[in-house]
């Protein structure tokens, strides 16, 4: 009987270990693609974040995905900009900017929560303490 539980614990132990790895290769390259909507960032356009996003639907836990809509609101460019001034435009890019700072500080504190979850670990680590480094 022992030996039984012991296997079981075991096999438990690995899906929990597989399903943390899978997470983890899938989150990491959905943040590499983020390093587009930073200054100075590849010059490879929208692309590469957009086919992560479109894949998060299958792996992701709701709160991520939501946080990822979120995400791609706030960077979507309102059509009557064109019709802005130059300086109306810069303020509403800055607004943009701004507001896709705080979604992808929301989105990292998601996908952290998410894996350490999925770890059976805590984490205290919130949206406002991510730093946005380029």
């Amino acid at each position: 009987m022992w030996s039984m539980f012991t296997w079981y614990r075991s096999q438990v132990a690995q899906r929990t270990q597989t399903e943390y790895n899978r997470k983890e290769g899938l989150y990491r390259e959905l943040l590499r693609t983020l390093a587009v909507f930073y200054k100075n960032g590849p010059q490879t356009g929208a692309s590469p974040f957009l086919e992560q996003y479109r894949l998060s639907w299958l792996y992701a836990p709701d709160d991520v995905v939501g946080v990822l809509n979120s995400l791609a609101e706030s960077l979507k460019i309102d059509p009557a900009e064109s019709q802005m001034t130059e300086e109306q435009r810069q303020r509403a890019r800055e607004d943009r900017d701004k507001r896709g700072a705080q979604s992808i500080a929301l989105l990292v504190a998601a996908i952290r929560r998410d894996l350490f979850r999925t770890a059976d670990k805590k984490t205290e680590l919130t949206a406002t303490q991510f730093g946005h480094y380029s």
